[in-house]
Formats: structure tokens, C-alpha cells, sequence
């Protein structure tokens, strides 16, 4: 598939060259919270068809956004996850998705419109700077999808999905977590936005990380 350039010598159209074609960041986002076979990008990016995701993920692994290789045994899959310079544009994403939500969820989310709780976990993760002796897990509960937090070693890494033995469950909606994120809400006023179940002091803790940060 030929590749579009926009023939300019500015660092924004390089970076549109390489990531600008329409799917291509989705596909970035899918790997912020870790390692994923070509079937989990399939299911996640449900729409894109499959020798256009092939053509994406190519282009990726060409441009070293990404790599692959296969697990060792029993699970001997192929998998892609994000390069250091992958993980660099990843990071360079927060702020425009933090303006999406800012600015494009003043509706409610339509009928046909999917949605997945660690699309919204990975960027809150990267706006944390936990302290090096936290130690917990976060279950989140976001408009009908689960996905969770996990802090160790001073960093925040996102599980897709339901978890068990979660120190504490977080339930809340996209917009009010989106304020969170944004620091919309006074950080008093987040107790009375969200509902916790288990250890309310971590999680709450949890969040005081997000709108504290500096």
C-alpha cells in the first residue's frame, strides 16, 4: 500500500506521515497496556479489516514504532508491543487524548459506539507518578467495561479486562473519570463522583495521584 506524504519539512508532517493514516494511533493505543496478538488488535479494531490492519501493523514494524515475537511455549503466539520510540509517541498522545475528552464528550455515547474501560486507563496511567513503596491494584468499572491499574516499583501499568483480588473496585463513567483526568473536579469533590468498594483509601489515594500531580 503506497504510503501519502505530505511533502513538507516541518516535524508535524513528518510525524503525520508516519502515524497520520486513519487507524494507525488506535493501533498505538491498543498496545499501551502491553503486548498483543494480531487477533487482539482484530477484536479491539473491530471495523478496520483484516488486510488493512496488516498493511498498519506493517508500516509500524517498518518505521519502528513497533516489533514482534512469539511467546515461548504452551502459548507460542505472536505478539506486537511498542518500541521505545513506540512508547515515546504513546506518551506524545495523552495530551490530545486528554483534549478529546475535554472537548468531544458533552454527549452521551451513542447506541453503535464501542467502548473498552483500558482505552481509558492507559492514558490516566501515564498521568501517574506513584511513590515507589505503593503497592495495589485498582479494579476500574467504567461505563459497563472493566479494565484495572496496577501500581508496583513506581510505575502504573494497565490490565484489560476483569481481575480477581483487586485491593479495591472503582465505579464511575466516562465523563466524570475524563474530569478526573483533566482535573475538572476539585480533588474533594472526586469522593462524592465515584463509587469504591474494598481498601476506599487506596483507591481514593489512587486518584489523589492523578489530580495532584504536578
Amino acid at each position: 500500500m503506497a504510503r501519502r506524504t505530505y511533502n513538507q519539512y516541518c516535524g508535524l508532517s513528518r510525524s503525520l506521515d508516519l502515524v497520520g493514516e486513519r487507524w494507525t494511533l488506535l493501533i498505538v493505543r491498543e498496545l499501551m497496556s502491553g503486548p498483543k496478538r494480531y487477533t487482539d488488535l482484530a477484536d479491539a479494531l473491530d471495523g478496520i479489516g483484516t488486510s488493512l490492519l496488516a498493511a498498519r501493523i506493517k508500516q509500524l514494524d517498518d518505521d519502528g514504532l513497533i516489533t514482534r515475537y512469539t511467546l515461548p511455549p504452551p502459548a507460542a503466539s505472536q505478539v506486537y508491543e511498542l518500541t521505545s520510540a513506540g512508547r515515546e509517541l504513546a506518551t506524545a498522545l495523552v495530551p490530545l487524548a486528554m483534549w478529546g475528552i475535554r472537548h468531544q464528550f458533552d454527549e452521551p455515547r451513542k447506541a453503535e459506539e464501542s467502548y473498552r474501560a483500558e482505552w481509558t486507563l492507559v492514558f490516566l496511567a501515564t498521568l501517574i507518578d506513584p511513590p515507589t513503596d505503593m503497592r495495589a491494584t485498582i479494579q476500574f468499572h467504567i461505563d459497563g467495561s472493566a479494565g484495572a491499574i496496577r501500581i508496583s516499583d513506581g510505575q502504573a501499568s494497565v490490565i484489560p479486562g476483569e481481575i480477581g483480588n483487586a485491593d479495591a473496585t472503582i465505579t464511575t463513567d466516562l465523563r466524570t473519570l475524563g474530569r478526573i483526568g483533566t482535573r475538572e473536579l476539585d480533588p474533594a469533590d472526586v469522593v462524592d463522583r465515584v463509587q469504591v468498594a474494598g481498601n476506599t483509601e487506596i483507591a481514593l489515594r489512587l486518584l489523589g495521584l492523578v489530580t495532584n500531580r504536578r
